[in-house]
């Protein structure tokens, strides 16, 4: 037994002086016991702080599961973000985070969160634009694109992909107007590099939510009111190959990749309870978008709210938070009714209850359409 101790101790030691044998078992450790594992001394402290150890772990090639969302509570407001965490557990079943492990947001009073993408995030001052790890703290500010412009007047998109390439890119739209076609501009920003450098030119565009940017496969999508514009990153250049939106018109549509497929869903009108779901080919070959499901919310709100509503108010209510992935690869709709946040899965209609809607927020009361919503990712990548 003692030689079968020794045996033992001497070979944690021989692995604790070996750096690369370390960090390729370290790498293969859940990042939340990795985070924990940078107590144990300043020398692990340091390893697993070292951008090299960050960028083996970011490249492991497993699947990521999204760990959470952050859901803006004020929808409709431009200056404001009340932002709460739900906590997604391993059977993605959504609930109020009342774990330690609960990520913060910075200086959400002076800036906005713009998107999230694969465990980073961009946020938007006044002042400036920044990327947040919220995972490990991390925060670096943009450089300038443009000193002398006005940064309300500058749309900024993130792309990070860790399967795809190294580091993150920044795209940067503003409305060109010293050019002779008054097109939109764009600057790129590379971690790589550190610096910006100009882009392409867009055609006059209309009615596009270049504020509104979801990162997916390699592209930068933005929604319209007739259309879907994307940017490749490989290539670097907007790509005129998306299909017109669906015909009918449908009431706040918004671009939810999920299930491995670009999604777009939106409420068949402004005073139904009826949302369709469609979803695009992966190589963009069909020429439209195709129908995937056309669901009654009116039932969800019955069955998991009824009880909720009292008998002076005279409509229903729904609004969709996010479109997830569940633990069959399958979706489902994560929603706010009369008083509760609930799931609704599409693949055979079965809805639960997840949570109340806290006390006292007059902004939910009778909210219809979509909430900005982000998801969060567990990362080591650097910023």
């Amino acid at each position: 037994m003692r030689d079968n101790t020794e045996f033992i101790s001497s070979s944690m030691e021989a692995i604790e002086r070996n750096d690369d044998l370390l960090t390729q078992i370290l790498v293969r450790v859940p990042l939340r016991d990795v985070i924990t594992f940078r107590r144990v001394s300043k020398r692990w402290l340091s390893l697993i702080s070292a951008p090299y150890f960050r960028r083996c772990h970011t490249s492991v090639k497993v699947k990521q599961r999204v760990s959470g969302l952050f859901f803006d509570f004020a929808p409709d407001s431009v200056f404001h973000q009340e932002v709460k965490f739900f906590y997604l557990d391993k059977e993605t079943c959504p609930s109020y985070s009342s774990s330690s492990f609960s990520p913060k947001i910075p200086d959400l009073g002076s800036s906005l969160i713009i998107q999230s993408c694969n465990g980073l995030m961009l946020l938007q001052s006044e002042e400036a634009a920044f990327i947040y790890n919220p995972t490990t703290g991390d925060k670096k500010t943009l450089p300038s694109s443009f000193p002398s412009s006005d940064p309300s007047d500058l749309y900024y998109s993130l792309a990070f992909d860790p399967l795809l390439f190294l580091g993150y890119k920044v795209i940067c739209i503003f409305d060109g107007l010293d050019s002779k076609d008054e097109c939109f501009q764009t600057m790129i920003y590379s971690s790589e590099s550190g610096g910006w450098k100009r882009g392409c030119s867009l055609p006059p565009t209309s009615h596009i939510h270049f504020d509104i940017p979801t990162y997916f496969k390699g592209s930068i999508y933005w929604n319209g009111r007739k259309t879907t514009l994307r940017f490749d990153l490989k290539e670097e250049c907007m790509k005129n190959d998306m299909p017109r939106l669906p015909p009918k018109t449908y009431y706040r549509t918004v671009l939810v990749p999920s299930s491995g497929y670009m999604n777009l869903a939106g409420f068949e009108s402004d005073d139904e309870l009826s949302i369709c779901i469609f979803r695009l080919k992966e190589d963009y070959s069909s020429p439209r978008w195709v129908h995937m499901h056309s669901i009654d919310l009116l039932p969800v709100i019955v069955q998991t709210a009824f009880d909720r509503i009292t008998l002076h108010e005279k409509e229903f209510f729904c609004s969709v938070i996010h479109l997830i992935e569940d633990h069959e690869d399958g979706m489902s709709l994560l929603l706010h009714v009369p008083g509760a946040v609930v799931v609704l899965r599409l693949k055979d209609r079965n809805s639960y209850y997840v949570s109340d809607i806290p006390t006292g927020n007059e902004i939910l009361q009778n909210t219809w359409g979509w909430f900005r919503t982000f998801e969060y990712m567990e990362s080591l990548a650097s910023v």
